[in-house]
């Protein structure tokens, strides 16, 4: 449930020898129920989960012309750091070199992380399973999932739901 830096993911790394560090990634924008679901499903493969938000700048280029981030990047960290699953959450600098995954490489080198899960629909998963099979990492792919109940919410149909209101 702390904010941290990615300068701190070595001393992180350091500090947890010995325990399962699960790590996720993602823009989590306007964040709900989903999100939290998400995250409890990842801190079930592992002792500390780590979860690293795409910057503001990452994330308009992923969403181009949409408006998005809605929520910007030190409100998102403050939210997701602030979740009960969550024991570290940091803001991925935008370092991209010659693929917008390149922070990933980066992430690993450093952080180390036991287990990466990502959500069946990610982008490049490809690159995500070499990425995980260099560093010896093992990748635990969700499918999304929510209880009737909680309407299959996303941020793209809150965005939907906001926009039709008077």
């Amino acid at each position: 449930m702390t904010h941290i830096t990615f300068n701190d993911l070595t001393k992180l790394r350091e500090e947890l020898r010995g325990k399962t560090i699960v790590f996720c990634s993602g823009g989590f924008d306007l964040t709900h129920a989903g999100h939290v679901l998400f995250f409890e499903d990842c801190k079930k493969h592992g002792d500390i989960l780590v979860v690293g938000l795409g910057s503001d700048a990452a994330r308009r280029g992923e969403k181009k012309d949409d408006g998005r981030p809605i929520i910007n990047e030190k409100m998102r960290l403050k939210m997701v750091s602030s979740l009960k699953p969550v024991d570290y959450a940091f803001i991925i600098e935008h370092l991209a070199e010659t693929h917008k995954l390149d922070p990933l490489n980066k992430i690993f080198e450093v952080l180390q992380p036991d287990v990466y899960v990502i959500n069946a629909d990610a982008s490049h998963i490809p690159y995500r399973e070499d990425l995980v099979k260099k560093f010896g990492a093992k990748l635990i792919i969700l499918d999304r999932w929510c209880p009737p109940e909680y309407d299959a919410i996303s941020t793209t149909k809150l965005i939907e739901k906001i926009k039709k209101l008077p």
